[in-house]
């Protein structure tokens, strides 16, 4: 008789000792803070095999990454949540997390195209710590390759994060960004056409949805939506590139 399988972690070789939710718990509102006839949004999450490093020491890089992506959602749902939810965590502590994420506040000026005029105003830019939020998409992008691929795979190579929602720190846009914007629509396309499989997957997509995508070379990329306006692309890839520092001006 053959002993069991010890479950691995899905992010290294590790023996699995807890569960990891992909995206985790905290980018998913308890009811307590919705108001009127809001579903469960903590229901029927995607959880993984996880080892105690790759889960329990990532939940203030979760906390952090949550509370900027309500932050800087335009959608209602994120702006109920941030008022019920996340200007009471941003205080509490001492206010430990809201001083990290504003202490790097400054004031901006950008200009706006409204209707083919543009309108020069002061906005609050914050540098973001990137660092912190792509160790977060990175992970869960790593827990989405592991569930795509039945629970038989894991991603250990190189995966690169970009976004087409972050601004360089003077607030021009990336040098990526034309080409990122192509890849995002490439998606929207495939989805709305019903082509390359690229539907909508997760069981709350107002909140969160991803879609995956094999490029021909065998490489992977994987788009994540969070409040169907912040998306994240992560290209599982053999080549490393390094990050450049990103701020969103709110």
């Amino acid at each position: 008789m053959k002993a069991p399988k010890i479950a691995q972690c899905y992010c290294c070789e590790q023996a699995a000792t807890t569960k990891d939710h992909i995206p985790p718990k905290c980018f998913f509102p308890e009811k307590k803070y919705l108001f009127g006839n809001n579903p469960d949004y903590r229901s029927n999450p995607i959880i993984v095999p996880s080892c105690s490093k790759h889960n329990n020491s990532r939940s203030i890089d979760d906390e952090y990454a949550a509370a900027v992506i309500v932050m800087n959602s335009r959608s209602n749902l994120a702006a109920t949540i941030f008022k019920s939810k996340w200007v009471q965590t941003l205080l509490r502590r001492e206010g430990l997390l809201g001083k990290r994420i504003f202490s790097t506040a400054r004031s901006a000026r950008i200009i706006s195209n409204k209707n083919s005029v543009l309108i020069p105003y002061k906005t609050l830019a914050i540098s973001y710590e990137i660092a912190r939020i792509e160790r977060v998409i990175e992970s869960i992008a790593r827990g989405l390759y592991y569930v795509e691929s039945g629970s038989e795979e894991k991603w250990v190579n190189s995966c690169i994060i970009k976004s087409t929602n972050f601004l360089n720190r003077d607030l021009s846009q990336p040098q990526d960004a034309y080409a990122l914007n192509q890849i995002n629509q490439a998606f929207i396309h495939g989805e709305k056409h019903q082509e390359l499989g690229l539907t909508k997957k997760g069981s709350h997509p107002d909140v969160f949805y991803y879609q995956f995508f094999k490029s021909e070379d065998k490489n992977f990329i994987i788009r994540m939506v969070f409040y169907d306006d912040l998306t994240f692309l992560a290209f599982l890839k053999d080549e490393k590139t390094t990050p450049s520092r990103i701020i969103i001006a709110v």
